[in-house]
């Protein structure tokens, strides 16, 4: 039952729940606390009198509508029964007996954390929608009656159950706290400090909102933090890594999101412990369960219903999580462990959401089977554990000395010391550290490199002497922001490189860019020229003339090329650009070159049609090739309208093969014996103008021959006077731009509609169809992931394999047959905020649909329907319309045959 999104069970009473609990011996569960004394628990945290505050939640997972609100900050929630409340055990039995609710009329609160001002006698700080708050009892009756905004309105509105959560106070007396997927949040502090924070981030501030400052960047939707012993600072994550030690100033890997220009910082966890809903974490350490405890994790896991567990090891300074069996099983499959607290007692503290759907997209919002009512708190009691709480210190400041030290735990104090107090004496010192750090050390000289950056941030760094022999200083310059770094990499960065061109036109200053141009103009690189172009675009900036003038320099000469043969070869019929060269993975396990009619920049590719003729030559005794693509869908039988054929000098075609109808190459080999020395050529024909289904292509000719290398070069050629085109699209002369006008690129794909009530009982009936069809066929799921690699893994990841433009589908077995044929066949009816069409028009009244990417800097980055990435200036926006429809095709599902379509459920099953 613990498979299903839906749990299939009914609810137990608590001590029915607690008597399907398996933890490893020597451990015992107890429950602490339960409904009618709670409701649904979200975050916990306990404060020196040893008394656990709980956010308690009726509402979740909708946010109450503004007509509640008792004012404009939503101060109070007509009706409201969320509250944060305080549990106390006051005879000491380890059942809470006494509950106070400090703060009601809440709003979906989360994220409390006690703390109050000496002129208070109690109070918290809390997450309640749209506020992080201060509550505060300033009368000592126990009940707060202070209601004070520390920083908001942030973000709430996409997404409900990925707000600011997970607060907890660090011993350098800042609050540490996670920001959840999808929203988007500006902080303001009284000092004048500023935040924007869009989906997952780890932030800080201090407790009486006087400044706010970003952690990381990066993640998904982290939930969950803790420290070890050495205040190394550690996050749970739905959808990216379980566990990840958090480095200040890093970025870790998101959604398609680019890292800073240092590079994504190192994570310590490879596998997913089957799930993409993990939240709340806990380090063993310090002696509190005996020394076989030392160095583990516990991780919630509120899809499979467990709490994780892992070992953590070290290589230096760098740790690794060890996966192991789970530390707590349920048989109630509504268990729903969503926090975790080690408490003052060192006991394991569990905040249960008890919930048969824990799933937020996953199923409708308003699906009935929701509980709102039942909650739990489970305490977890080692037999033997330590009465003693683990000792931490302070951050203590360093010296140059500590970064001369054998130790790489000091080593690394001492960076990170330097990276959050940058000193730009020290910065050959940290230089010399991370030269000297052991190259398997990847958290150590990831700390070096931040300490680096950090310190060449500060005015004047570039100007030191001998910096440019730092080492790594070109990528280290990358990731400066600002026109100093600019500045140095003109001067001593490869201009070769497309980072540094579009980082020194994106952040230099008017001088800098005229003389990054002069420089590199005489090289006559498009590539330089399309990394400038995109540098400027992200800095909201249209070309200057030196640029636009080098372009249309460009294009005259490139114009003159392209009348040239493709490398050799002919292209007849069709368009010129209808062949293009693509990665393609062979049945040997190899991925090379293809020369494929499959060209992704232009619009309905496989609509398009020609024949591809190679240069003549002497055959062979024997020749050979790899061959993939279609003839027609699947379900129908072969058009052999696609083929690769040899010609002879009298246009007698000698020999044929046909594509088989995979996306996979397969080997082909043609005995020439008779034909050997006769003048011949290889003719690659689509003559196939179908939607889909409709293309072939060909590589690893044998003999040897630099054919597929010809062409892809000529391919470049081409793809240039494409970022000519859109360069000079409104500056070219008229003759100029005509003759541009077919190079420029394909607009986005048609976006999907919205679907309408006769549709969606054709998808129903095809769900149910598919459906019987799957529990009457045995399904290959070896098959099965072949046609994941094919279709999906383009847009989604499942343990690491595939791309993260979609969703992550680690656990998705959960989702059980049934909703999986719903998000195949019908993708829109319950798709994630995050995921939702975007619909934008321009200035000159193009428009472009797909789902948003990301936004380096003043630039859109929109994916369509074909998996096709398009920039659009911000400048250039006249509208964004977002619609609740996924860019994934209503009718992909149905493109897969039957047995595909059972062997592709068949493999997810086992995911």
């Amino acid at each position: 039952m613990a498979d299903r999104l839906i749990r299939e069970t009914e609810p137990l009473s608590g001590q029915a729940e607690s008597a399907g609990f398996r933890v490893p011996e020597g451990f015992s569960v107890q429950l602490f606390a339960s409904e009618p004394m709670i409701h649904k628990p979200i975050n916990m945290a306990f404060d020196a009198r040893g008394r656990l505050w709980v956010s308690s939640t009726v509402e979740y997972p909708y946010a109450a509508a503004r007509e509640r609100w008792s004012d404009a900050l939503g101060t109070r929630v007509e009706g409201s029964r969320d509250a944060i409340k305080i549990l106390e055990d006051t005879d000491g039995d380890g059942q809470a007996d006494k509950v106070t609710d400090f703060a009601d009329g809440l709003n979906i609160p989360t994220g409390v954390l006690p703390w109050h001002k000496p002129e208070h006698h109690d109070g918290c700080i809390a997450w309640s929608i749209p506020n992080i708050w201060y509550f505060a009892d300033t009368d000592g009756d126990g009940i707060a009656d202070l209601r004070e905004v520390l920083f908001g309105p942030l973000g709430y509105e996409k997404d409900t159950h990925g707000m600011c959560s997970s607060f907890r106070l660090g011993l350098d007396g800042w609050v540490y706290a996670t920001h959840g997927f999808n929203n988007t949040s500006h902080f303001e502090a009284k000092d004048g400090s500023t935040l924007e924070l869009q989906s997952g981030n780890v932030f800080r501030f201090r407790p009486d909102g006087s400044r706010v400052e970003a952690w990381s960047s990066g993640q998904v939707n982290p939930f969950g933090l803790c420290w070890d012993r050495r205040r190394n600072l550690y996050s749970a994550d739905c959808h990216s890594n379980p566990i990840t030690q958090l480095l200040r100033g890093a970025c870790y890997p998101s959604f398609g999101k680019p890292h800073d220009g240092l590079g994504f910082a190192p994570v310590m966890c490879a596998h997913s412990h089957g799930s993409t809903g993990l939240c709340g974490i806990v380090y063993i350490d310090g002696g509190v369960w005996g020394e076989e405890w030392e160095n583990h994790m516990l991780l919630g896991n509120c899809v499979t219903s467990k709490v994780n567990h892992d070992r953590i090891t070290f290589t230096g300074t760098t740790p690794t999580a060890n996966e192991l069996p789970d530390f707590l099983t349920s048989e109630d499959p509504w268990f729903r462990p969503v926090d975790l607290q080690l408490g003052p007692d060192n006991a394991l503290y569990i905040a249960d959401f008890y919930n048969r759907i824990i799933g937020h997209y996953e199923v409708p919002l308003d699906h009935p089977g929701r509980d709102r009512e039942r909650g739990r708190i489970w305490r977890v009691v080692k037999a033997d554990a330590s009465t003693v709480q683990r000792s931490l210190s302070p951050p203590q400041p360093a010296t140059p000395a500590d970064l001369a030290s054998d130790d790489p735990w000091r080593v690394r104090a001492a960076a990170a010391w330097y990276s959050e107090h940058p000193d730009r004496s020290v910065l050959p010192a940290v230089g010399r550290a991370l030269q000297a750090a052991a190259p398997e050390d990847a958290q150590l000289t990831h700390q070096l490199r931040l300490a680096l950056r950090d310190g060449l941030r500060l005015p004047g760094a570039f100007a030191e002497s001998n910096i440019e022999t730092f080492p790594e200083i070109q990528t280290l310059a990358l990731a400066v922001h600002n026109a100093e770094a600019a500045t140095f990499l003109l001067l001593h960065g490869d201009l070769q490189v497309v980072d540094v061109l579009k980082h020194v036109a994106r952040w230099g200053d008017a001088q800098t860019l005229a003389k990054l141009i002069a420089k590199v103009r005489g090289t006559g690189a498009m590539a330089a020229l399309a990394a400038i172009a995109q540098g400027l675009e992200e800095r909201g900036e249209a070309p200057p003339p030196p640029l636009l003038a080098w372009a249309g320099d460009l294009a005259q000469t490139m114009l003159r090329e392209e009348a040239a043969p493709a490398g050799g070869w002919e292209v007849a019929g069709g368009k010129k650009n209808s062949f293009a060269v693509q990665e393609r993975r062979c049945a040997n396990g190899l991925t090379v070159p293809v020369v494929s009619s499959l060209n992704h920049a232009i619009r309905d590719a496989e609509r398009q049609t020609g024949v591809l003729r190679s240069p003549w030559f002497a055959a062979p005794a024997r020749v050979s090739f790899w061959i993939c693509g279609h003839q027609g869908h699947p379900k129908e039988p072969a058009n052999h309208q696609n083929f690769v054929r040899l010609i002879d000098e009298a246009g007698q075609q000698q020999r044929q093969a046909f594509p088989p109808r995979n996306d996979v190459c397969q080997k082909v080999e043609w005995d020439l014996a008779e034909l050997k020395g006769a003048r011949v050529r290889i003719e690659i024909v689509d003559g196939d103008d179908g939607a889909s289904y409709a293309w072939l292509g060909v590589t690893r000719f044998e003999p040897e021959a630099s054919w597929v290398a010809d062409f892809a070069k000529a391919m470049e050629r081409h793809d240039a006077l494409r970022v000519v085109a859109e360069v000079t699209r409104n500056t070219a002369p008229v003759e100029l731009r005509e003759r541009l006008a077919a190079y420029l690129p394909a607009a986005s794909a048609p976006p999907p509609v919205a679907v309408d009530a006769n549709q969606r009982r054709a998808m129903d009936a095809l769900i149910q169809a598919r459906l019987e069809a799957f529990a009457a066929r045995e399904p290959n799921a070896e098959k099965g992931r072949d046609v994941f690699a094919t279709n999906c893994a383009v847009c989604h990841q499942i343990q690491g394999e595939g791309a993260l433009i979609g969703p992550q589908l680690d656990g998705i077995k959960a989702r059980g047959v049934a909703r999986l044929c719903e998000d195949i066949l019908d993708p829109s009816r319950n798709v994630d905020a995050h995921f939702h069409l975007h619909l934008v028009r321009r200035q000159d009244g193009r428009t472009t649909a797909g789902f948003l990417r990301g936004e380096p800097g003043q630039v859109m980055e929109l994916v369509d329907t074909q998996g096709e990435t398009h920039r659009v200036p911000k400048r250039e926006v006249v509208e964004d319309q977002v619609t609740a429809v996924s860019i994934m095709p209503a009718g992909f599902g149905q493109i897969l045959s039957e047995q595909q379509f059972t062997d592709l459920l068949g493999w997810l099953m086992t995911q």
